[in-house]
């Protein structure tokens, strides 16, 4: 089982290809561009639009863009918004729940990894993994 699930990873996707770009963006391309379903894609834009990390507009000259405030957006922040729980262990979110905690040291050690973990995804920077338009064109001429 994965610790990121495949649609909180096309999520960092979607915002990292949504970075590059000043104008609203069709669904299709996003789809496109990122290999990603449709249906994955709208799921995944209904999400992050109740987050607030997005907009949407409907119509002919619709699409999707990025609010203004999400340059400093954490990774960790994404993850969150995609229903992300960090838990390696319960006895570290539920210390209560387990009968050896005082003494375990298996629990201190899952903590210490969750803490980092989590720590490290907060320093992570959306702007630091934008996409850039001419890589993806290279990959996807790749796969014609």
């Amino acid at each position: 089982m994965s610790l990121i699930k495949k649609e909180v990873d096309y999520a960092i996707r979607i915002i990292a290809y949504l970075l590059g770009k000043d104008e609203l963006v069709k669904m299709e391309e996003i789809s496109e561009k990122l290999f990603i379903s449709q249906p994955n894609t709208i799921k995944i834009i209904h999400k992050l639009s109740r987050c607030g990390i997005i907009r949407t507009k409907t119509g002919k000259n619709g699409g999707i863009i990025l609010q203004k405030e999400v340059f400093d957006l954490s990774i960790y922040d994404i993850l969150t918004c995609m229903g992300f729980e960090a838990e390696i262990n319960v006895c570290v979110n539920i210390p209560e729940s387990c009968k050896l905690n005082p003494i375990c040291r298996i629990t201190h050690f899952f903590a210490e990894i969750q803490y980092d973990i989590i720590e490290r995804l907060k320093n992570a920077k959306i702007k630091d993994f934008i996409f850039d338009d001419k890589a993806l064109d290279k990959i996807g001429g790749m796969y014609e």
